[in-house]
């Protein structure tokens, strides 16, 4: 969990609506929902934004002796995502320490490339010497290839290897008609003006017991949904069985795919049982919403 997903899921227990939660920090909805999809909401604003939920944040820090100093004790509420943003800042802190430590191999191997492309275009009358030249191309791709899949934290990074990074370009997106399910209508101003950049036309249902009647009175069939899980009067997994049920099977095999941002052992199974057919984490990113929708295909 992010900044974002503490504001969101701090928004949503309050009842502060988005519109409102732009009121109270004087920036417009659309200001704040374009820094909550971009990830670029800095640890000040974080702070403020809490502030004018009314929320105070109080840190414990642990010195190099492991003694605890508490500036004063925190409210359970908030004390798990204070703990998962120390661990987001860990990570951070690690990704940066392995693109650095990893540098002279990704210099070397591009230095490789560019030689020996150089030396094939400077032979391009030689048709033997161009294959020479590239066949030791092949080895520098393969390693960097490598060093991108190697890193263990390209998932929190969002960094796929060069060729999956090849077939994400694909506009599998483009002028699809999509069912955005979510209890939370911050989640949804972010999600869908983060989707309506991509052309993609979207009708909206705050919970499941909405999104079955709305998927059921379609003139035309969704090309997906997206569903949040945890919701009030249907959650996601009912939502999801009760379509699957659906006597007009082209309706019934509607692409459901699930949205949260607890991405559990449980919650996978839960999933798969109740008929969804993918799954993402929230916050929501285009290229690996776009990788789980090529998989569908």
């Amino acid at each position: 969990m992010n900044l974002a997903e503490i504001v969101k899921k701090t928004s949503k227990e309050l009842n502060i609506s988005g519109a409102e939660l732009a009121k109270r920090s004087n920036q417009s909805p659309q200001n704040l929902s374009k820094k909550l999809v971009k990830g670029t909401l800095s640890f000040d604003e974080f702070e403020k934004l809490m502030e004018v939920m009314g929320v105070e944040l109080e840190l414990e820090l642990i010195m190099p002796n492991q003694e605890s100093v508490k500036e004063s004790s925190l409210d359970k509420r908030y004390s798990e995502q204070l703990t998962i943003l120390e661990k987001q800042l860990e990570v951070e802190r690690l990704k940066s320490k392995y693109f650095t430590d990893m540098s002279y191999d990704f210099r070397t191997a591009l230095s490789t490339l560019d030689a020996g492309i150089r030396l094939a275009i400077s032979h391009c009358d030689d048709s033997d010497k161009v294959k020479e030249y590239l066949s030791r191309v092949m080895p520098a791709i393969q390693t960097l290839n490598r060093l991108v899949e190697d890193n263990p934290f390209n998932r929190e990074a969002g960094i796929s290897s060069i060729r999956n990074d090849a077939e994400t370009e694909e506009d599998s997106l483009r002028n699809k008609h999509v069912l955005l399910v979510d209890d939370n209508d911050l989640n949804r101003e972010i999600v869908k003006e983060l989707l309506e950049d991509n052309d993609i036309k979207i009708d909206e249902a705050a919970n499941g017991a909405e999104a079955v009647d709305m998927i059921k009175s379609a003139k035309e069939r969704y090309d997906f949904v997206l569903m949040d899980i945890i919701m009030p009067v249907m959650d996601g997994f009912e939502a999801t069985r009760r379509v699957r049920k659906f006597k007009d099977k082209d309706m019934a095999g509607i692409p459901v795919i699930a949205m949260t941002a607890s991405v559990t052992y449980e919650d996978r199974e839960e999933a798969r049982e109740s008929g969804m057919n993918g799954f993402i984490e929230k916050p929501l990113d285009i290229k690996k919403l776009k990788n789980v929708i090529n998989k569908l295909n």
